[in-house]
């Protein structure tokens, strides 16, 4: 449980380093208004991938975490309620925002704005809910 918990926070790093990469990369394309190319579509598919992994072995340590906790305190305790609900929720958002901005993404010819909005969004989504108090502790 332990490697699940080190990779699940170093695999973290990576993850905002590529989201804040595609945000980047997707609105410097979408202001010039240049064509959808390999290099926009390869970080595209870098970011989902980076994500997804990160979200599969969060659930997996979500799921090995929850079976040795009582679940009636979660509500009542406001760590528990991050760690436990809004947490894993946000994350899921952040994961379903950055996948429909690669999947227009891949369906343009021009990168839109709105490519760059769901990224942010999902970006944003993210760093919102990262327990900053467990993860650098």
């Amino acid at each position: 449980m332990d490697f699940i918990k080190q990779f699940h926070s170093g695999w973290a790093y990576l993850t905002i380093l590529m989201g804040v990469v595609f945000v980047i990369s997707t609105l410097i394309y979408a202001i010039s208004k240049k064509d959808t190319d390999a290099t926009i579509k390869k970080i595209g598919l870098f970011t989902t991938i980076t994500f997804h992994v990160q979200l599969l072995v969060g659930l997996v340590y979500y799921i090995m975490m929850f079976t040795s906790l009582e679940p009636s305190n979660i509500m009542a305790d406001k760590g528990l309620r991050l760690t436990f609900v809004e947490h894993p929720m946000m994350m899921i958002a952040g994961v379903i925002f950055m996948t429909i901005a690669n999947a227009k993404l891949k369906r343009s010819t021009t990168v839109p704005m709105k490519v760059t909005v769901f990224a942010l969004i999902g970006l944003a989504c993210i760093l919102s809910r990262i327990p900053y108090n467990v993860w650098f502790a």
